[in-house]
């Protein structure tokens, strides 16, 4: 773990996403659990914990493939009814491996940019960068919001709401929880005296 790194973001660097080899590669193999050879053949895919697929996609033996978490019915999910998908399904630290996820596929499309010179391709790439990022803030906002919102009914169960929330979220919540109860004034009991 890098000394400025939250047990979040180093649990999220766990996180495994799908990577296509672009090469065969030597003893590579035994390493993801592909007992019968010890090569990677090209254009197999697998998937890798995201701290080695990032190095493998920084050294350009392998290309960043979209993730489950990242596919068109999560997203959509997102753009719709951010408060009602169970991210912990999908990620425990949803939020802050996307970030990690971002920054990576940001760099890949700079690479490519610098190699092919595409202005086109790469004026749509960071569009769909960008268009990702604000899916990402809305439904965060969103989902705070709720987040706070719940936080402050002392009476009610939340249990389903909190198995929905990644950990940044549920440690949102426990804050916000904290901070009610400690301020919390029941004004029947003052109305009575």
């Amino acid at each position: 773990m890098y000394p400025s790194q939250t047990v979040e973001e180093f649990f999220a660097r766990e996180t495994k996403i799908p990577i296509k080899f672009d090469r065969n590669v030597l003893g590579l193999g035994n390493l993801i659990g592909k007992d019968k050879t010890k090569e990677i053949l090209k254009d197999q895919i697998y998937e890798l914990p995201f701290y080695i697929a990032e190095e493998l996609i920084i050294k350009e033996i392998a290309t960043l493939q979209l993730p489950k978490m990242f596919g068109n019915d999560v997203i959509n999910a997102l753009k719709v009814t951010p408060i009602d998908i169970n991210l912990r399904n999908y990620c425990p630290q949803f939020y802050t491996f996307a970030s990690y996820y971002v920054l990576l596929w940001q760099d890949v499309i700079n690479r490519e940019y610098q190699r092919y010179g595409d202005e086109r391709q790469h004026q749509l790439d960071s569009t769909k960068i960008q268009e990702f990022l604000d899916i990402l803030k809305r439904s965060k906002i969103d989902r705070a919001v709720e987040i706070m919102n719940r936080a402050k009914r002392f009476f009610e169960d939340h249990n389903d709401f909190l198995e929905r929330l990644d950990d940044e979220e549920k440690r949102m919540f426990e804050e916000q929880r904290q901070v009610c109860e400690e301020t919390y004034v029941d004004y029947t009991k003052l109305c009575t005296l």
